[in-house]
């Protein structure tokens, strides 16, 4: 498949765009300016222009020709401003963006408590308000959707074992892990048009999708 990562010069971004390259899928690596060109080079994927800053048609331009567009984008920047810029109005127009340039599947990684931010931590709170926003803006496109709300992401290698569910307690996963359950959503039909909770845990990749009710 053609794939378009957002985020792909991100730490869990560049995970995912390794793996789908190691797949054999076609990867367009989503860089938000030239100079996030660096991060993703030798990867295997050919870098595109996709900030989501960006006005919808630009966006429309870099996702044509995507069988798939993963976001795994997020503002650097923790400032309520930053993030309601990229976590929830740029991932919204990106949504948009997908369903014009007749994208079929759309992975969101999201965050856990996202469905539910009153929940969550309060130092995070405008991250999961802007998830919720977005989020919600997937389920309700015309995308074949998925939504993966990861517990806190660490950096510790990948276990390759993970639980999810639709919903969990606070839990924590390495951005390997992420990348893996993302990659194996695309061969998963259990995962599509659904949302669930994930962190580490005991259970292979590809049993705990296939196990999803």
């Amino acid at each position: 498949m053609v794939v378009t990562v957002l985020g792909s010069s991100g730490r869990t971004g560049r995970h995912i765009v390794r793996l789908l390259v190691r797949q054999g899928h076609r990867v367009r690596a989503g860089v938000r300016n030239g100079r996030r060109k660096e991060a993703v080079a030798g990867l295997g994927a050919t870098p595109v222009l996709a900030d989501l800053s960006l006005q919808p048609d630009e966006l429309v331009d870099a996702f044509t020709g995507s069988d798939v567009v993963i976001n795994a984008a997020g503002a650097a920047d923790p400032d309520p401003a930053a993030v309601a810029l990229v976590d929830r109005d740029g991932a919204t127009k990106a949504v948009r963006a997908a369903e014009r340039a007749a994208v079929r599947r759309y992975i969101q990684l999201s965050a856990q408590f996202a469905d539910a931010p009153d929940q969550g931590d309060r130092l995070v709170r405008s991250f999961l308000y802007a998830k919720q926003v977005s989020d919600a803006a997937l389920r309700r496109s015309t995308l074949v959707w998925t939504v993966v709300r990861a517990g806190t992401l660490t950096d510790a290698p990948g276990t390759g074992r993970v639980t999810v569910a639709s919903h969990l307690s606070a839990g924590r996963i390495p951005r390997q892990d992420v990348a893996s359950v993302i990659a194996a959503c695309l061969a998963e039909p259990r995962t599509e048009n659904r949302g669930f909770d994930l962190h580490s845990g005991r259970t292979a990749v590809t049993s705990a999708l296939a196990a999803l009710d």
